[in-house]
């Protein structure tokens, strides 16, 4: 769990190039030089409504196991 967590918060080394191109990608959401409004853009533009209503199921359900995941570290930590 420390490992997953430290993978997420913690700078991607590889990710040192800063590229325009790289800051939309839809597979760069986790590097240090991720752009947002160029991500956000890219998305509308490639998907369909159904695919970006499947997106957002997908990065709640992230979100929640991430969440639940810092909880489960936080309770470990204080135990």
């Amino acid at each position: 769990m420390r490992h997953l967590l430290s993978s997420l918060y913690s700078p991607d080394p590889s990710s040192t190039n800063d590229s325009p191109s790289n800051h939309g990608s839809l597979d760069a959401i986790e590097t240090a030089s991720f752009n947002v409004d160029q991500y956000m853009n890219l998305l509308i533009r490639t998907s369909n409504l159904e695919a970006l209503r499947q997106r957002h199921v997908e990065m709640a359900a992230e979100i929640k196991n991430i969440d639940t995941d810092f909880q489960m570290l936080v309770y470990k930590n204080y135990k």
